[in-house]
């Protein structure tokens, strides 16, 4: 049984004994991309209590490392290699860069990380950068990197942890992670795999039930709906304070949150909700991540049709992302008003297949013959 390594324990946690079964999973996932680790970590975390997302990510990297190339510990490096390392911190710009250049040449696989490691513990590293951090990263924080790099942006983790963004992502890129958000879901991909429409999916943001990246409201939208409501409300009297807002609204930021919004209206946040619902505001970023959309599913999964969902879809639900399994059972009634979304057509011109009563609507505007859908019997979707 193999230990896991982790160059950040600082001994306040007990290492994790890895099973090769489960590196195994975890194997097999990386060779599938993006996708293949997800449902590899979802797996493991399922099958492994105790461990945790950063886990999961350090022994990946490990496992990815190790298939890389094997390398002996700084220590027990060369003293040439030693000479090499230290002239080139100690000289600074090019020859450090070839520096650490020649030595992960010499051993592939090696992290990035490691060099600049090693020559800080030799103390080859000037004082005067060693002290330009104003507070050292603690342990804490470190795990928190690694549970969330790759599923929120470097300025939302900089929030959580009271750090810059800039500091963020100076310590991502040490640590060997990912700046940019790799896991999540589209506003429309999360539409068509649910089966919900757009008005539904606002309506879970809206509540707060789905979290999504970024929730403030575009300030077009708010200006549209202002000179919609609000200015013709007002008449023509108090034209100066009314054109002071257009003007505000037109130089001030891209975005804002729902309490000012509701201010510049002059309408309380249920309105605001209500029009984020109707699409009549809308919000900067509606991309979910992984994260949220776990959240989601343990929150709001039973409000969720299981006929439309289909076995599959809400196995994998069930499995990767806690879905409650009373939601599997099958054996809701589907409303007489939604029974449409069960037959799938397929357009005769675009050759695109859709779901329910829409395609009638697609056929009247697409530039395909239209009449050949007489003769293309719809296919039910059925399930088991």
């Amino acid at each position: 049984m193999e230990r896991a390594r982790d160059p950040h324990d600082s001994g306040h946690r007990r290492p994790v004994a890895w099973l090769p079964e489960i590196d195994r999973i975890l194997i097999v996932g990386m060779k599938h991309g993006p996708q293949g680790i997800r449902e590899a970590t979802n797996k493991v975390l399922a099958l492994r209590c105790g461990l945790t997302r950063a886990d999961c990510w350090k022994r990946l990297r490990s496992l990815r490392e190790d298939k890389s190339g094997s390398y002996p510990a700084p220590r027990n490096w060369p003293s040439g290699i030693k000479e090499l390392l230290r002239e080139g911190y100690q000289h600074g710009g090019n020859k450090k860069r070839q520096a650490i250049k020649a030595v992960r040449e010499r051993y592939p696989g090696l992290p990035s990380n490691s060099p600049s490691r090693f020559a800080r513990r030799q103390g080859w590293i000037p004082k005067s950068i060693q002290a330009r951090g104003r507070r050292p990263w603690t342990e804490h924080e470190e795990r928190k990197l690694w549970e969330l790099a790759g599923y929120e942006t470097a300025e939302r983790i900089g929030e959580r942890l009271g750090r810059s963004e800039g500091a963020v992502r100076f310590r991502l890129k040490s640590l060997g992670l990912s700046v940019k958000v790799k896991d999540g879901w589209s506003f429309r991909t999360l539409q068509e795999m649910l089966h919900v429409g757009p008005s539904r999916l606002r309506r879970f943001i809206a509540d707060g039930s789905l979290r999504v990246r970024d929730p403030r409201i575009t300030t077009r939208s708010l200006l549209a709906s202002w000179q919609s409501r609000i200015a013709p409300a007002n008449g023509s009297s108090g034209l100066e304070p009314l054109e002071a807002i257009r003007q505000k609204l037109r130089k001030n930021s891209t975005a804002h949150s729902w309490g000012s919004t509701a201010k510049l209206l002059g309408v309380d946040l249920e309105h605001v909700r209500q029009w984020i619902i109707s699409g009549e505001l809308k919000i900067v970023d509606g991309f979910i991540t992984e994260r949220a959309f776990q959240d989601f599913c343990k929150e709001r999964g039973p409000e969720l049709n299981g006929a439309l969902l289909g076995n599959e879809v809400q196995d994998w639900l069930v499995e990767g992302y806690s879905l409650p399994t009373a939601t599997k059972t099958g054996t809701e009634q589907m409303p007489g008003n939604q029974k449409h979304a069960l037959i799938t057509r397929r357009c005769p011109g675009c050759e695109r297949q859709m779901r329910g009563n829409i395609f009638f609507r697609h056929i009247k505007k697409c530039n395909g013959q239209a009449i050949k859908t007489l003769a293309t019997p719809p296919r039910s979707v059925g399930f088991d």
